[in-house]
């Protein structure tokens, strides 16, 4: 995506655009590109709790246990 953005700048400049209107960020680019960061990494937390919920919960008790001073697991 960077390389992409990085090609059409110089394709822009080379046209007669300026340096500094390619630079320019746009009004709230910044708050786009945070919730786009923050749902990819939502996202990608439930696809792991789905996909591995079972080694999580038995992770999670099995910590539980050894906490309270049960046996190891057989």
């Amino acid at each position: 995506m960077f390389v992409l953005t990085i090609i059409s700048a110089l394709f822009f400049i080379r046209a007669g655009g300026s340096v500094t209107h390619v630079l320019k960020k746009r009004v709230g680019q910044t708050t786009v590109e945070f919730l786009l960061m923050l749902t990819v990494v939502a996202s990608m937390a439930v696809i792991l709790g789905i996909l591995f919920h079972k080694k999580l919960l038995g992770g999670f008790f099995t910590i539980v246990g050894m906490i309270i001073g049960g046996e190891t697991p057989t």
